[in-house]
């Protein structure tokens, strides 16, 4: 008589769905990172960055009689997500090439596991982790108070979200980095090459705007309106630009608008498939 395998035999031997991979994939990530203690060095950093900030704010108002009508923690929470966006953005640029120096990722790629789902796991456990630092942030504004009992509200921590939003192209940029390169040190020096190019133009354009045209040269009015004449394909293509339109809403005070938030969402979900893209033709 033929012996039959009970279905739950063959249960176990299907590869796990794509959701159950993404799980077990961000699960052991972000174990890693938050078990090492660059995590816990960064949140330090956040931390002290906020004390340097407060101690500094109390410093200037403490014999002056000035009613404060602005956000006092728009520079702040700027600071801190343009950080963290960077920080975690270098992150990503050496992830991948982590793992093929290690040969770790040959092991992952053996199993049912795709290169896109290792690419956006990836990506996945630095947004765990990006909220896991703004939470600790907010904590320590909240317990801490640096900047003064009842300035930090309810209401900020989903403001310091929103702003983080900004920041996720430029870590998606790290990932497009990883995933082409084979070695970390040329992912590192990659992709902080292309973080000071783009912050250079514009920092460069901000200045030239700045000036009155009175005052400015005939090479400086070519340049700013060279610069001006490739700002808006610029800004659409650039991961950097959203953590200059941070810097602006922090001069200007005004309110993000939609194009500007699908914008930056459209920007992410590109360079997150041209990230999975490469991972695939390079046969990662």
């Amino acid at each position: 008589m033929e012996h039959v395998r009970p279905p739950y035999i063959y249960s176990r031997l299907r590869p796990p769905g794509w959701a159950r991979q993404a799980f077990l994939l961000v699960r052991r990530e972000t174990a890693a990172k938050f078990a090492s203690l660059w995590f816990w060095l960064v949140a330090s950093a956040l931390c002290l960055m906020a004390y340097v900030y407060g101690s500094g704010f109390a410093q200037t108002f403490e014999t002056e009689s000035v009613v404060v009508t602005a956000d006092p923690l728009a520079g702040l929470n700027m600071l801190v997500v343009a950080f963290l966006g960077i920080v975690l953005g270098l992150r990503l640029a050496s992830g991948l090439s982590w793992e093929r120096e290690h040969r770790t990722l040959e092991v992952l790629l053996v199993g049912p596991v795709s290169s896109s789902m290792v690419v956006l796991a990836k990506y996945l456990a630095e947004l765990v982790v990006l909220a896991a630092l703004i939470a600790v942030y907010y904590l320590y504004l909240a317990v801490g108070q640096p900047l003064g009992t009842g300035v930090t509200g309810a209401g900020d921590f989903a403001g310091i979200l929103a702003n983080s939003l900004f920041v996720l192209p430029v870590m998606a940029m790290g990932l497009v980095v990883s995933a082409m390169t084979g070695s970390v040190r040329m992912a590192v020096v990659i992709y902080l090459a292309l973080v000071a190019l783009l912050a250079a133009y514009e920092v460069g354009l901000g200045l030239l705007r700045a000036l009155p045209t009175e005052t400015m040269s005939l090479f400086s009015l070519s340049l700013r309106a060279l610069l001006e004449a490739g700002a808006p394909l610029f800004h659409a293509l650039s991961p950097v630009a959203g953590i200059a339109l941070l810097a602006q809403r922090l001069v200007t005070q005004e309110a993000f608008s939609v194009p500007q938030l699908l914008g930056v969402v459209a920007l992410t979900a590109g360079l997150l498939l041209l990230s999975c893209y490469i991972a695939r033709w390079k046969g990662n």
